[in-house]
């Protein structure tokens, strides 16, 4: 005969603290050291049971309803506890250039049925994909031929090349709009979403590098070309110039200061730059070669 299972809790210094929702049970008791240090184990062991015991007989303390398969079902309450969140809150998808459009104009995009019905067929077909209505015209095996058409005339080709042409219109429609959104400017950091910009950061420093790239290789340096919105100002060098008109006795100075710099210290030559000019640009041994051949 099997021994009854104790059901009862050891409350300590500080009452065990459940939140039943997340099927949770805490336990702030410290431990003993000196008993930790003989059988850490068995305290682990212990404090782990005397904590779900707890929290299982709150369970059975709820509404509890009898099921046929399962058994008995307790409702849970809603959880206390706040759960920090492993990856930061979504961003709202930026809008297209259509659903933009759409949206100032008060346009309700109606969502198409994947399946219509077909006529000639008296079934259901798919409206894209395999054996999609889309390439009705593809598959008809007689087909008819408008009077002005060339002899070589296809009408099955033509309607895969109409196809293929959407297909492409589409995907570089999207890929514009995968440029323009990661050219928009971004947006401020939340306390939440601080480490998810390195990425996005790096991209938009990629793409503001290859559109300096590109104006300068225009005509002007991309001083005329048309700049995109949010795109940021180039940063260079700014030269500055005196007046035409200044001072005699401040343009005096200024003369006599750069006469004592170049006259300072002794003059300096760039020996490598000297040694490639001399040989051609072969190098100090080509150089000892040739005036090893003058002394002979």
């Amino acid at each position: 005969m099997a021994a009854a299972v104790s059901t009862a809790v050891e409350q300590g210094d500080t009452p065990l603290q459940l939140d039943v929702g997340l099927l949770a049970s805490f336990d702030y008791n410290p431990i003993s050291a000196r008993t930790f240090k003989k059988d850490p184990e068995g305290v682990l062991q212990a404090r782990a049971r005397n904590a779900t015991q707890h929290l299982v007989n709150t369970i059975f303390q709820l509404p509890i309803e009898r099921h046929a398969t399962y058994g008995p079902l307790a409702s849970l309450p809603a959880f206390e506890t706040e759960l920090p969140r492993e990856k930061p809150v979504p961003k709202p998808k930026p809008l297209t250039k259509w659903e933009k459009f759409a949206k100032a104009k008060g346009i309700t995009k109606r969502k198409k049925d994947k399946m219509i019905f077909d006529e000639e067929r008296q079934e259901w077909v798919p409206r894209w994909g395999y054996q999609g209505a889309n390439k009705k015209l593809e598959d008809q095996w007689l087909v008819e031929v408008p009077t002005n058409a060339d002899d070589d005339y296809r009408p099955d080709r033509e309607a895969a090349k109409e196809r293929k042409a959407r297909q492409a219109k589409n995907e570089a429609q999207h890929q514009r709009n995968l440029a323009r959104n990661a050219a928009a400017p971004a947006a401020p950091k939340s306390e939440l979403g601080s480490g998810v910009a390195p990425s996005r950061a790096r991209r938009r420093a990629e793409l503001e590098a290859d559109l300096l790239r590109a104006r300068g290789s225009t005509a002007s340096l991309g001083r005329f070309d048309k700049s995109l919105e949010g795109e940021s100002k180039p940063r260079g060098v700014k030269r500055t110039f005196q007046p035409n008109e200044i001072d005699a006795g401040k343009e005096r100075a200024a003369h006599l200061e750069l006469l004592a710099k170049m006259g300072k210290g002794e003059p300096q030559m760039n020996l490598r730059k000297a040694i490639k000019y001399a040989s051609k640009a072969q190098g100090s041994k080509a150089l000892a070669e040739k005036a090893a051949r003058r002394r002979k």
